[in-house]
């Protein structure tokens, strides 16, 4: 049986169903992982969440979802001003506009989330989490690290079991062996053993304009592939969220928001 792992979609859902394609998937003897983000930012987020709760309903046994930061974000939304800042500038609008135009809001998925996309994924050769890992034990690191950390996975010094990510774009799938050094560049259409430590990250940055990559495991072995995207958004995250985050912070506002909150 093979093992197709797919990156963030982030509503690239017709690059999606063409990398399904493309590596030939067979519902019915492959398995199949989505690391998270499987919405905002793209055109279809909608489309895309429809089809998950479909495959999870039509295969709850080789269908695997985990819960990326986005996803994460929906389900905090109404906890933090700071989430609620952070989620405008990276790509709400977009998921709220899909969701409209089907006359559906994205609230109502909240428990569906909860229910069928978990932090993590352990399966006997590798593991699985969206973000980064620091500890071996998915449970042993916080939830932060693991569907929210960008830092983390490039500092290059998890050496524990195989770990495959998403989460931080990349120009290419890159293994980092926990040496502390720069990550390893992995080649596309080359069968090779798939490495016993570190992460792979398989992040390529569809909605930017980049790839989709699907990593597919098999008896010990992986192989790459990918698909070019048809869409590209502007990545201005990185210039708002830490003012948002600093601004937060300040005691007037976290004052100011608790105050709202007890009222």
């Amino acid at each position: 049986m093979r093992t197709i792992i797919v990156g963030d979609i982030h509503g690239c859902y017709r690059e999606f169903i063409s990398l399904l394609k493309k590596v030939r998937y067979r519902s019915r003897t492959d398995r199949l992982i989505l690391l998270g983000d499987l919405m905002d930012r793209g055109p279809k987020s909608y489309e895309m969440l429809r089809w998950a709760m479909h495959w999870k309903k039509k295969y709850p046994d080789t269908f695997f979802l985990i819960r990326g930061n986005h996803e994460q974000m929906l389900v905090e939304q109404s906890k933090a001003l700071d989430t609620r800042l952070i989620w405008r500038v990276v790509g709400k609008g977009a998921s709220l506009r899909s969701f409209r135009r089907h006359g559906d809001k994205m609230t109502r998925y909240i428990p569906w989330i909860l229910k069928n996309m978990p932090i993590y994924h352990i399966d006997e050769g590798f593991r699985c989490v969206h973000a980064s890992i620091e500890r071996e034990n998915p449970e042993e690191n916080s939830l932060g690290l693991l569907v929210k950390d960008h830092s983390q996975a490039r500092k290059n010094l998890y050496g524990g079991k195989i770990t495959i990510i998403g989460h931080t774009p990349l120009p290419e799938p890159t293994h980092y062996d926990g040496s502390g050094g720069p990550g390893i560049e992995l080649d596309y259409h080359v069968r090779q053993p798939l490495p016993d430590h570190g992460t792979i990250c398989i992040d390529t940055g569809c909605v930017f304009g980049g790839k989709l990559t699907a990593m597919i495991i098999r008896d010990g072995m992986y192989e790459l592939e990918s698909v070019e995207s048809g869409v590209h958004v502007v990545n201005k995250a990185h210039q708002y969220v830490g003012y948002i985050r600093k601004f937060c912070s300040l005691p007037v506002v976290r004052e100011f928001c608790s105050g709202s909150e007890s009222r």
